[in-house]
């Protein structure tokens, strides 16, 4: 790449002094340097070798190419910036590649972020240096257009900066590139990149296990995997053993990861079989049936799992089974919601079973309808310490009001939860007791509670629908966790997001790094932001994910349909 043509000048280059203290939130290993610059011109590609006025060096490259990208005339007009450099004071290697601008998510009133991290690089220091050694040597830049009045105060960017690079992004010695067997392409590109890209940016070498027939064997996705063992995905007794011989023929892997719910059973057999990193197979196993999960739990709750209506009909008839309307019924297997009913009589319960055990092939778990608001919660442990926590508010759904029919899928999840610290930490330390309970100590692990006799609830105020406290007298009765479900693995895509963007982890790098055993970069990557001093529980920003569902299948009519 060449400059055609370009002038360069700075008019003042400063020394930020924002270094941290490992008092506050730990060392950062950087220090900021704010750059005026005024640039004209365009980068353009450049066949031969002479040399135009003067060679770039890889960070002025950078930069320009971030200007250009800013310039939507494509005219190469003149502009000035306003430039900040993060330079390492610290030597050491890079933990992943774009380790930045992971902790940037949705921040475009900072400027224009410039990640130069590469996974396994290192990063030395910079003795009395120059321009062109501060631009080379930054780790990431910021550039700002003066012009821009949208963009945040210099002040507040450099102290987002000081909390959100508050994490181990250098490692001591230099990290090697591993291969993952990743079990299961997914159902779209939406849903496996995040987990694809987590592995990338980690150094991993992606080596795909999915059927010979998967859409992401087309010639124009396979880019998304470095290797591909086509398998016979049937979810049978067999599966883990299929897995085991194919990863086995293979060659050389350092673990076998799953996400998806199905999977994660038969992906935690076949790492045992092989000496691999895992979770122990049975808590696994334990945490993906709900009534062995209610069991444990030991709710004081009316519970029962039944195999068909007839078996339901005949333990009503003998009162092995009263019923105490109103009751969910759902599959004691399964993923998103799907096949939920809260039901209110016994033709309704009925009907619920039948289409659990007939159509959905499951067995089903009946149990108390527990009011009060519910919570998903994530955790990220190593050897049951808990390196991570956070909850947020999930909305109450159509099901929660509705009949039979109505469903339980998502409508709001809120970052973070707004509930007071004594029922976020009655929350916290059920949830932890139960997740040690069942033997999940390392990873991360998505869960879903309510919390039952709540001082809080759903209503509207200032027509605002939010939770607030109750109004009036409350409930003299203890409270009390009540965990719908415990899932070893991260929370959905769009969970994981919206997680991310609040607190700065990434839920997608934890389970990559526990199925490769890492626990090094486990522990470097899952340190949330510095707190907000108007926001509770650790977060830097408030989220909200608003679930818009289409009514049926079909084809957007339009790329804006919700704008």
């Amino acid at each position: 790449m060449a400059v055609n043509p370009v002038t360069w000048h700075t008019s003042r280059v400063v020394k930020i002094d924002q270094e941290t203290d490992s008092k506050s939130n730990g060392t950062h290993d950087l220090t900021e340097t704010a750059v005026d610059v005024h640039c004209s011109g365009s980068l353009v590609d450049s066949s031969d070798k002479k040399r135009q006025g003067y060679d770039l060096c890889d960070g002025l490259s950078d930069l320009l190419r971030a200007a250009q990208t800013l310039d939507s005339s494509g005219s190469g007009t003149s502009r000035s910036y306003r430039v900040l450099l993060a330079v390492p004071t610290a030597t050491g290697f890079f933990a992943r590649t774009n380790c930045f601008q992971e902790r940037f998510v949705g921040c475009k009133d900072f400027g224009v972020l410039i990640d130069r991290s590469v996974f396994g690089k290192p990063a030395s220091l910079l003795a009395e240096p120059s321009l062109e050694q501060l631009l080379d040597g930054s780790v990431f830049m910021v550039l700002r257009p003066k012009e821009q009045a949208s963009l945040c105060d210099e002040v507040a960017l450099v102290e987002e900066v000081d909390a959100r690079i508050n994490f181990q992004w250098l490692l001591k010695d230099q990290p090697q590139q591993k291969t993952l067997a990743l079990v299961d392409g997914h159902l779209n590109l939406e849903s496996y990149l995040g987990l694809y890209n987590s592995a990338k940016a980690l150094g991993a070498k992606v080596v795909l296990l999915d059927r010979k027939d998967h859409w992401i064997t087309d010639p124009s996705f396979q880019h998304l995997y470095d290797d591909y063992i086509a398998i016979d995905m049937t979810p049978d007794e067999e599966f883990h053993v299929r897995i085991a011989e194919a990863v086995k023929a293979y060659g050389h892997v350092d673990g076998i990861c799953g996400i998806a719910t199905y999977s994660l059973p038969p992906v935690a057999k076949a790492a045992t079989l092989l000496g691999l990193p895992t979770e122990p197979p049975e808590a696994i196993t334990m945490a993906n049936d709900k009534h062995q999960t209610r069991l444990l739990d030991q709710d004081p709750v009316l519970s029962a799992m039944v195999g068909s209506v007839v078996d339901l009909k005949e333990r009503i008839k003998n009162k092995s089974f009263v019923p105490e309307y109103p009751l969910i019924v759902k599959p004691t297997f399964g993923t998103g919601s799907a096949h939920v009913h809260k039901v209110d009589d016994e033709a309704a319960l009925l009907e619920a079973v039948r289409r659990i055990t007939e159509l959905a092939k499951r067995k089903a778990l009946i149990e108390t309808y527990i009011e009060g608001p519910e919570l998903d919660a994530n955790f990220v442990l190593v050897d049951g310490e808990i390196l991570f926590f956070e909850m947020n508010d999930d909305f109450p759904t159509a099901g929660d009001q509705g009949d039979i029919d109505s469903d339980f899928w998502e409508t709001i999840n809120a970052f973070p939860t707004v509930l007071p610290p004594d029922e976020f930490a009655l929350l916290r330390d059920d949830m932890h007791r139960l997740l040690l309970a069942m033997g999940l100590k390392t990873g991360v692990f998505h869960l879903e509670a309510k919390v039952q006799n709540s001082s809080w609830e759903y209503r509207v105020k200032d027509g605002v629908y939010d939770l607030y406290p109750k109004e009036g007298p409350v409930k003299n009765a203890p409270k009390r966790c009540f965990t719908i479900e415990v899932n070893p693995r991260p929370p959905g895509m769009a969970n994981c997001y919206g997680s991310g963007a609040t607190y700065g982890v990434n839920f997608y790098d934890i389970h990559v790094l526990r199925m490769l055993g890492d626990i090094e970069r486990i522990r470097a990557l899952s340190k949330p932001f510095e707190p907000h001093s108007t926001i509770p529980y650790n977060a830097r920003i408030w989220s909200d994910l608003f679930w818009l569902r289409a009514d049926k299948g079909g084809i957007c009519s339009t790329d804006t349909m919700a704008w």
